[in-house]
């Protein structure tokens, strides 16, 4: 839930991630999505009947905290330590499946680990490629289109329009150069030109670089920017943009990056011309649902804060049940950032879970055995809606075949 800060250490240590200078309402929100579909389950006479689950939330603010969380539900439930036992078949770890990260670099380094001991991975942000390969990620599973599905379909969007003058941007990170060089070799391989190859737009909003490239793009007059890079990296980029005062163009990209409320929200971004986000269809029933709960998540947040300001230690907080409840993150994230096509990839990766814990568990006649369950034994399912399943090449598939819609949120 909070940012990284990097430092240098001449050993590996475990970050503290309490900061609140560097509190993510975002993934806080995150966070809120996972707890409301874990209720959501809990409440269910369908699925998992007589079957309570239950979770752990780990801050994953930086690669050693990360990484610190995966040995911790890799440990027996009591225990400190990951034992040795000369199968993955044996192994009762505290958790039968992960659901994270929400960084593509994180990602590689969970499910290398937890990969060793077949425990699955649902990731509901890492759309890298590379974690397709089974061969070397037999466990791990997503909620979101890898980055082929979503470079395929910008490159079928300028294809769609008769563009063949486009410019690719992106930041300094795995997603943004493997997303690049597909959309490269696809580019080059037809008649499209491609402006000045690929360019990093991992700069702030007061580099001189950033604004030369800006100047370029609009003295260029490229048909269509595509972008494919992180938040942080695109903000500034986009602040230069309306401090040029570009307009008339047209931006490409994923939905979850470049039609995030962190990206909308720059003042002035509405005159900057088309933005079109490609994004996989949603229920919207779900969000609703979603935005209900949280109404009244936030009420009893409210009465456990107060109850505690006012003394209530000795039992009114029990009473509320307010340990699954950040009193404090609701004055930080003052006005949170939402993200529904996360949330929506989040609750997917719990449903995934628990239809692959009801199959294993023999659910289907209305009660659950009570027999161990192994991470090894869970195959998540996808259900009735969108959750991952794997194609005989090993790249990610979703239900009924990715329905990546473009989505322009701005208009001319």
């Amino acid at each position: 839930m909070h940012a990284p800060a990097p430092r240098a250490a001449a050993r590996p240590l475990v970050d503290g991630c309490d900061d609140a200078a560097t509190f993510k309402s975002h993934s806080y929100s995150l966070s809120q999505a996972m707890r409301f579909a874990v209720e959501e389950i809990n409440n269910s006479s369908a699925l998992l009947p007589n079957v309570t689950l239950g979770y752990d939330i780990h801050d994953t603010c930086s690669e050693p905290a990360s990484l610190h969380a995966t040995l911790r539900a890799l440990a027996r439930q009591g225990r400190q330590e990951v034992e040795v036992l000369p199968t993955f078949r044996h192994y009762e770890p505290e958790a039968v499946a992960a659901i994270r990260p929400d960084s593509t670099q994180l990602a590689l380094t969970t499910v290398a680990v937890l990969s060793i001991f077949l425990i699955p991975e649902i990731s509901y942000k890492a759309s890298l490629e590379m974690l397709s390969l089974k061969r070397f990620y037999p466990s791990f599973l997503r909620t979101v289109p890898s980055d082929r599905h979503q470079v395929k379909a910008i490159f079928l969007l300028l294809q769609q329009f008769g563009w063949t003058w486009v410019a690719p941007l992106g930041s300094d990170n795995a997603y943004s150069r493997d997303s690049l060089d597909a959309l490269y070799k696809l580019l080059t391989a037809s008649d499209v030109c491609v402006a000045y190859g690929i360019v990093s737009i991992n700069k702030d909003a007061s580099s001189l670089e950033l604004h030369n490239l800006v100047r370029i793009l609009t003295d260029v007059r490229v048909n269509i920017t595509a972008i494919f890079s992180n938040r942080r990296s695109a903000r500034p980029f986009f602040e230069v943009v309306v401090q040029r005062n570009v307009t008339g163009m047209v931006w490409a990209g994923s939905e979850d990056r470049l039609l995030a409320q962190t990206i909308w929200q720059v003042p002035g971004i509405r005159s900057i011309g088309s933005v079109i986000g490609m994004l996989v269809e949603k229920q919207s029933t779900m969000l609703e649902r979603f935005e209900s709960w949280k109404m009244a998540e936030e009420s009893t947040v409210a009465e456990c804060a107060g109850s505690t300001g006012a003394g209530g230690g000795i039992g009114g907080s029990t009473q509320l049940d307010c340990t699954q409840r950040c009193t404090g993150c609701h004055s930080l994230a003052a006005a949170p950032e939402h993200d529904a096509q996360a949330s929506f990839s989040v609750y997917s990766a719990v449903y995934a879970m628990a239809h692959g814990l009801h199959d294993l568990l023999g659910c289907a006649l209305g009660v659950c055995s009570k027999g161990t369950a192994y991470p090894w034994q869970v195959r998540a399912t996808r259900g009735r809606i969108f959750l991952v399943e794997e194609d005989p090449r090993g790249s990610s598939l979703t239900g009924r075949d990715f329905p990546l819609v473009p989505r322009g949120f701005l208009s001319l």
